[in-house]
């Protein structure tokens, strides 16, 4: 189905994507590479695209010439495509935080790293004061978002993780109590 050609053009414009930082356009930036490669063919592209980012080739592109290539070339670009399609979609979001504890003198604080899906990192300092503020920040934030119909829906969907919040919050309080008496 492929000739050699096709199959050294889309497996080079792949590492050549892939040899750069994954970024909002890179999935759109496949989308166009597998759609000039194919002549505008929407359904053979689609088809394509969906073997490559599923890691299930579809039958329409599995059989003939080049299956192989096609096969292998799925193996190997199927995660980084999807990576590529969560950075599109979700890119702002946090993907993980992370704390360490930092002391000077007499004070302590936080030493925070966050990053987003599409990798970038940031890093800032809290102390317990602006700690105590980001949390007031976005339990209020919660809170709006529990007027809006479709913020309500979503919350209820972690209703489990508010709950463990809530007993995280009432054992810190429990032991602050505890080292007054």
């Amino acid at each position: 189905m492929f000739d050699e050609k096709f199959l050294s053009q889309l497996e080079g414009s792949l590492r050549r994507i892939f040899a750069m930082k994954i970024t909002r356009s890179t999935f759109r930036e496949i989308q166009n590479m597998l759609l000039t490669l194919t002549n505008g063919d929407k359904d053979i592209a689609s088809d394509i695209l969906e073997s490559l980012f599923t890691g299930q080739v579809k039958d329409t592109v599995s059989k003939g010439k080049g299956a192989e290539a096609i096969k292998a070339m799925t193996r190997e670009f199927s995660i980084p495509i999807r990576l590529s399609k969560e950075v599109l979609e979700r890119g702002e979001f946090v993907s993980i935080i992370t704390s360490d504890t930092i002391s000077q003198k007499d004070r302590v604080g936080l030493l925070n790293r966050m990053r987003r899906t599409d990798g970038e990192e940031f890093l800032f300092i809290t102390d317990t004061e602006s700690t105590i503020h980001l949390l007031q920040h976005f339990a209020g934030r919660m809170q709006e978002l529990e007027k809006v119909e479709a913020g309500k829906e979503q919350l209820m969907g972690h209703r489990k993780d508010i709950i463990l919040l809530k007993a995280k919050v009432d054992a810190l309080l429990a032991a602050l109590s505890e080292k007054r008496t």
